[in-house]
């Protein structure tokens, strides 16, 4: 039996803020979307950032993997279907599927950390099955991974974080490291290829004034035969990587 309950949905229509040079919703802002979705579920749940740090925690995403088939077009309306699944120690997983015309046409999976609204440290919080009521019946057939790296990856641009790019854990916000990636690549790649999966891991907080040099294997084309683009950021003040991502393209 399905658990409706746990299924949260929403549409949206794909305007002239969230396409791309293509006239296509760009990756930016489909995770934009996602984002929005899974905060307007959280909140109708009862642990949106408000709740969730009166209850003394809040959310990080870790990891994040993408796969689509089709990128929808400007003045197309899809339709997001999300869910949680039980909550593992202080880990848990959100998922999400992607329809067009009632056709299912990507999905994406997310690990987050339940953090100490104080302390910032991971907090394991009782009564998880009452509160985030996990989707137990469906799961996708893949997860967010570690990303491993090749060897040879080069520097290819720094970024400054700006007021602009935090959110309100005064962090930058997750899709901000997309948006790096993003402007890394020449804009000339831009119009040679079409995403077909797309995935990050967060490794560490970023804040107001870091520099972020962005690493990639684009300039490498023995490296990215397969369509595979790697990226890094790492932090010029401490040389820490604060993430990773995998982009497979066609």
């Amino acid at each position: 039996m399905k658990d409706l309950e746990s299924v949260f949905d929403e549409t949206y229509k794909i305007n002239s803020i969230n396409i791309n040079t293509n006239k296509k919703l760009g990756l930016f802002g489909l995770l934009q979307i996602l984002q929005d979705i899974a905060s307007e579920h959280a909140l109708k749940l009862g642990f949106g950032y408000e709740s969730s740090m009166e209850k003394g925690f809040f959310w990080v995403l870790t990891r994040q993997k993408l796969q689509i088939d089709t990128w929808p077009s400007l003045d197309d309306t899809i339709t997001i279907k999300t869910w949680t699944k039980p909550v593992i120690d202080f880990y848990a997983i959100r998922e999400y599927e992607i329809f067009l015309n009632n056709e299912k046409i990507g999905a994406c999976s997310t690990s987050w950390m339940i953090l100490d609204s104080k302390t910032r440290r991971p907090k394991k919080i009782e009564n998880t099955e009452s509160l985030f009521k996990p989707r137990k019946d469906y799961s996708l057939d893949f997860l967010a991974e570690k990303i491993n790296l090749p060897k040879e990856i080069g520097a290819t641009k720094t970024f400054e974080v700006r007021n602009s790019d935090l959110d309100m854990n005064n962090h930058v916000n997750n899709v901000k490291y997309t948006q790096w990636v993003l402007d890394s690549i020449p804009f000339t790649y831009h119009k040679l290829f079409k995403v077909k999966e797309y995935e990050i891991n967060f490794s560490a907080e970023t804040f107001l004034d870091d520099k972020i040099e962005i690493h990639s294997n684009i300039n490498n084309p023995e490296s990215n035969i397969n369509h595979e683009l790697f990226f890094k950021g790492n932090r010029l003040k401490d040389s820490k990587v604060v993430f990773t991502a995998r982009m497979l393209t066609q």
